[in-house]
C-alpha cells in the first residue's frame, strides 16, 4: 500500500492541481505570530498539504483584454484540489482536516498565508515580483492549503532559489534592472524595486498598497472608494451618472462574484522568464 504522503498528492492531482507540497505545522511557528499559525484553527494539527493549480491560460496571458484574465483562467482549481484532499484525509484516513482560511477577513492581511505555505512545503520561492513564489518549473501558480490532524512527512524546502532566473541576473549586470522590475519600477511610480548581488536578491521592495490600486481595480476597494465618492458629489446630474456607470456597476458585481476581483494587472509575471514556457504555445 502506497504510503499516506504518496496517497494524499495523488488525490490532489488528479483533481486538478499541478504541484503538492507538505509542511509541518510547527515550522509556521518561527515566521508568524500566534493566531496565524495552523494550530490555531484547527487543534492537534500536525501537517499542512498545499496544492499549486495554475491560473490564467497560455490564451488568456494573450488576451489584448487584460480585465478578462483571471475570470477566463483555471485560478481557484487548487481549492477544489484542497476539497479533495481534505474529504479524502477525513473519509479513508479517519483524521481531521479543514481548508486553511486565506481570503482576508480585514484589509489585506490573511488569517494564514498561502505564500508562506508554499515556500513551506518546497513548492517555491519568493520573487522581485511582488514577493509572488514562483515555482520552479510552472512559475507563478495560485496556492491553497488544508491542515489537518494526520501526521505526514514534510517535503524539503527548495535549497536553489527560483529567482532570480540566469537570464535577470545578466540583464541586471548589463542594466541595472530586471524585466518585472523595469515593468513597475518604484522609481517611476510603479510597486517594485530591488537589488542583485552574486546572483541572488540581496534587497527588493513592494509598495503593497500601490500594487493593490491598481490590480485590484474592480474589487471591494475600489467599490468602497466609488461609493464615498458619489455619496460626496453635490451635483445630482453627476451623481447619478457616476453610480451608473460601467465602473461603478463593476465594482458592485464584484462584491458578489468576487473572482473579477483577484487581479487584473499581470505585468510583473507576463515578462518573468520562470515558466513562460507554460505561458507561450506555438500557435
Amino acid at each position: 500500500m502506497a504510503i499516506p504522503e504518496e496517497r494524499v498528492k495523488e488525490v490532489g492531482v488528479k483533481a486538478g492541481a499541478l504541484v503538492v507540497g507538505i509542511a509541518a505545522t510547527d515550522a509556521f511557528n518561527e515566521y508568524v505570530p500566534a493566531g496565524h499559525r495552523p494550530e490555531d484553527f484547527l487543534p492537534g494539527a500536525r501537517s499542512v498539504v498545499v496544492a499549486g493549480a495554475r491560473g490564467p491560460t497560455a490564451g488568456a496571458w494573450r488576451s489584448p483584454n487584460h480585465e478578462v484574465m483571471e475570470i477566463t483562467g483555471y485560478d481557484f482549481r487548487e481549492n477544489i484540489a484542497v476539497h479533495a484532499m481534505a474529504d479524502f484525509i477525513e473519509r479513508e484516513l479517519g483524521y481531521y482536516a479543514i481548508q486553511a482560511p486565506s481570503l482576508p477577513t480585514a484589509g489585506h492581511q490573511p488569517p494564514m498565508s498561502m505564500m508562506l505555505a508554499a515556500v513551506l512545503a518546497g513548492l517555491g520561492t519568493r520573487s522581485l515580483a511582488a514577493n509572488i513564489i514562483l515555482h520552479p518549473e510552472y512559475g507563478m501558480l495560485y496556492y491553497a492549503a488544508l491542515i489537518t490532524t494526520l501526521p505526514l512527512h514534510p517535503d524539503h524546502l527548495m535549497e536553489k532559489e527560483v529567482c532570480p532566473a540566469p537570464s535577470c541576473v545578466k540583464m541586471y549586470e548589463r542594466l541595472g534592472t530586471t524585466p518585472c522590475l523595469r515593468a513597475c519600477p518604484a522609481s517611476a511610480g510603479g510597486c517594485l524595486d530591488g537589488t542583485i548581488e552574486d546572483g541572488r536578491i540581496a534587497h527588493s521592495f513592494y509598495d503593497r498598497e500601490r500594487c493593490h490600486s491598481r490590480a485590484q481595480t474592480y474589487g471591494p476597494g475600489s467599490f468602497q472608494k466609488s461609493l464615498l465618492a458619489i455619496l460626496d458629489e453635490d451635483d445630482p446630474a453627476r451623481r447619478k451618472t457616476m453610480l451608473y456607470s460601467d465602473f461603478f456597476a463593476r465594482s458592485v458585481s464584484a462584491l458578489a462574484f468576487y473572482r473579477e476581483s483577484v487581479a487584473q494587472c499581470f505585468e510583473c509575471i507576463r515578462v518573468c522568464p520562470v515558466g513562460k514556457v507554460h505561458r507561450v504555445n506555438k500557435k
